[in-house]
C-alpha cells in the first residue's frame, strides 16, 4: 500500500508542470472506475443494449400472434351507378298467365266458404267455382302488375362503420416457431453484448495500461535525462580540469540532447494514448486523467485445459453459433409443418351506416381454412435447403472450436513467455545497475570514457523499459485471453491478490 501511494503521488507530480492549478485538473482514475465508466457510457455497448430492448419488443410482437386481431374500419363509397335488380321481364312473363286464367279459365271443386251452407253443400258448383277463382286470379294479376319489380340493391353513395376480428386457431406451428425464434434471438443478443463487453475490455486494458506504461516510460526518460545532465556536469568539470578530451564532453552533450528528445517524445505519446482512452470511455470530461492502477503480472496461471473448457462453455461467439443452430432447427420444423392447413376464425359487425344496402347482414362470424395441396415442390426444396443450413452450422462450429483452442494456446504461451521474461529482466537489471555504478565511478577517476557511461545509462533505461513493456504486454494478452475464454469479467480478479505482482519501478 505504501508503494502504491508513493507511485500515485509521483505520477500526479509528473503531469503537473504548471503548479497547483494543473494538479486540481488532474483526475486520478483506477481501472475499476474506468471499467464502470465504459460500461455506462460507451456507445458500442449502449447500441447493443438497445438492440436487446428491440429484440424484447419483437418477442412481445410474436406473443401477440396468439391473440385475435380486432380492427375498426370505416368507408365512404361513391359508385358510378346504383346497384339494382330489374325483374320486369319476369312480371311481363307471368302477367299474361294471370289475365288468361282470370278471364277464360274453368275451375271446379272449390270448397264452400259459407259456414251456413257448407254442411249441405261442401263444394261450390262449377260456375260458382270458376267465378271465385277467376276473381282471385284477376286480383292477384293486378297485384303482380302493380308490384315493384325493379329493386334497389345499393344506393350510389353509401358509408358504413364496422368492427371485425381475425383469430388464428391453427397455423401449422408458424406462430410457435416465430415465438421460439424470437426467444433465441434475445439470447443471441445477450451473447452479442457479452462479446462486445469482452472486446471493449481488451480495448480498455490496452489503452488504460498503455497510458500507465506511457507515464512510467516518461518518468524513466526523465530519470535518464537527469542522469545525462549529471554526467554532462561531471564531464564539464573534468574537461575544465584538463582530465578528458573535448570529444568526451561533446559526446556527453549529444547524449544529454538525445535524452531531452526522448523525453519530449514520451510526453507526446502520453497525450496520444490519453485521447484513445477518452474515446473508449466516451467521456470528454476526463481532463488530464491519470491511471492509478499499476501494471501487473501474475506468478502462475491455471492449466490451459481449464480455460479451453471454459471457452467451450462460455465463449459468446460459440454460444451465438449454438443460437444459430437452434434457429436452423426451428426453421426446419416450420418448413415441415407447411404441409398442414391454416385455420382462423373471423367476424364482422356493422356499427353504423348511411344508405348501406338493407340486404347486408348486421353481423357475421365464420371459420376459414387454407390448405396448400401443391406449390410446385417449393416446400420440399425449402426443407432440403434448411437441412444444408444445419450442416453449415455444424462445420462452422467445428472450425470455431479448433480456432478457439489454437488461439487460446497461443495466448497462454505468450503469457508464460512474459512471466519468464519478467524474471530474466529483473536479474539483467541488477547487473546493468551495478555496471552503471562502476562505470560512473571509473569515469570520475579518469578510467572510463563518456561513451561507456552513456551506454550504461542507456542499458539501464532499456532494461527498465523492456520490463515495463513485459508487464503491459502481459496485461493486454491476459485481457484477450480471458475474453476468448468467455470470462472477461474475471480480469479484475487477476489485478490484485497474492498471485499478483505489480510493477515496483
Amino acid at each position: 500500500m505504501i508503494k502504491k501511494t508513493i507511485f500515485k503521488t509521483l505520477l500526479a507530480l509528473i503531469l503537473c508542470p504548471f503548479g497547483l492549478m494543473a494538479q486540481e485538473q488532474t483526475q486520478l482514475l483506477t481501472f475499476e472506475d474506468a471499467l464502470q465508466i465504459m460500461n455506462e457510457q460507451n456507445p458500442a455497448l449502449l447500441r447493443v443494449k438497445e438492440e436487446i430492448k428491440q429484440k424484447e419488443y419483437e418477442l412481445k410482437v410474436k406473443r401477440g400472434l396468439h391473440l385475435p386481431q380486432v380492427s375498426l374500419s370505416a368507408q365512404a363509397v361513391s359508385m358510378s351507378d346504383p346497384l339494382h335488380l330489374d325483374l320486369t321481364p319476369v312480371r311481363d312473363a307471368i302477367t299474361p298467365l294471370y289475365n288468361t286464367l282470370g278471364n277464360y279459365g274453368v275451375f271446379s271443386g272449390v270448397p264452400n266458404p259459407d259456414p251456413a251452407t257448407n254442411s249441405m253443400m261442401p263444394v261450390l258448383p262449377d260456375d260458382m267455382s270458376t267465378s271465385a277463382v277467376r276473381e282471385k286470379l284477376l286480383e292477384a294479376g293486378g297485384e303482380v302488375q302493380n308490384a315493384e319489380w325493379d329493386k334497389m340493391i345499393q344506393e350510389k353513395n353509401f358509408a358504413n362503420v364496422s368492427a371485425g376480428f381475425v383469430w388464428p386457431v391453427f397455423t401449422g406451428g408458424k406462430i410457435k416457431g416465430a415465438n421460439d425464434a424470437a426467444d433465441v434471438q434475445i439470447e443471441m443478443s445477450h451473447e452479442d453484448l457479452r462479446n462486445a463487453e469482452g472486446v471493449l475490455l481488451t480495448e480498455l486494458v490496452t489503452r488504460y495500461y498503455g497510458l500507465a506504461l506511457g507515464v512510467q516510460v516518461s518518468e524513466l526518460r526523465k530519470q535518464t535525462l537527469e542522469g545525462m545532465q549529471n554526467h554532462y556536469a561531471d564531464a564539464q568539470k573534468l574537461f575544465d580540469n584538463g582530465m578528458i578530451a573535448k570529444v568526451e564532453l561533446l559526446h556527453a552533450t549529444v547524449s544529454r540532447n538525445e535524452a531531452k528528445r526522448e523525453l519530449k517524445k514520451a510526453e507526446r505519446n502520453i497525450e496520444i494514448i490519453r485521447s484513445g482512452l477518452a474515446a473508449t470511455l466516451a467521456s470528454d470530461s476526463l481532463n488530464q486523467v491519470l491511471p492509478t492502477s499499476l501494471l501487473f503480472i501474475n506468478e502462475e496461471l491455471s492449466d490451459l485445459s481449464y480455460y479451453i473448457d471454459k471457452a467451450n462453455a462460455e465463449n459468446p461467439q460459440l454460444k451465438q453459433l449454438e443460437g444459430k443452430r437452434e434457429l436452423v432447427e426451428i426453421k426446419h420444423k416450420v418448413e415441415m409443418q407447411e404441409y398442414l392447413p391454416s385455420v382462423a376464425m373471423m367476424g364482422n359487425y356493422n356499427i353504423a351506416n348511411k344508405d348501406l344496402s338493407p340486404y347486408m347482414p348486421d353481423w357475421l362470424v365464420g371459420v376459414g381454412m387454407k390448405w396448400t395441396l401443391f406449390d410446385g415442390m417449393a416446400r420440399k426444396n425449402r426443407i432440403r435447403a434448411s437441412a444444408t443450413l444445419h450442416n453449415q452450422v455444424d462445420y462452422a462450429e467445428q472450425k470455431a472450436h479448433n480456432d478457439l483452442k489454437a488461439y487460446l494456446t497461443k495466448l497462454y504461451q505468450q503469457l508464460q513467455m512474459q512471466m519468464e521474461q519478467k524474471t530474466e529482466l529483473e536479474s539483467t537489471l541488477k547487473l546493468a545497475e551495478e555496471y552503471l555504478r562502476s562505470t560512473e565511478k571509473a569515469f570520475s577517476e579518469g578510467f572510463a570514457t563518456s561513451t561507456s557511461v552513456v551506454d550504461a545509462y542507456t542499458k539501464v533505461a532499456e532494461v527498465k523499459t523492456l520490463r515495463l513493456k513485459v508487464f503491459y504486454e502481459y496485461d493486454v494478452a491476459l485481457a484477450s485471453f480471458l475474453q476468448t475464454a468467455g470470462i472477461p469479467e474475471e480480469f479484475t480478479r487477476f489485478c490484485s491478490g497474492e498471485n499478483t505482482l505489480t510493477d515496483s519501478y
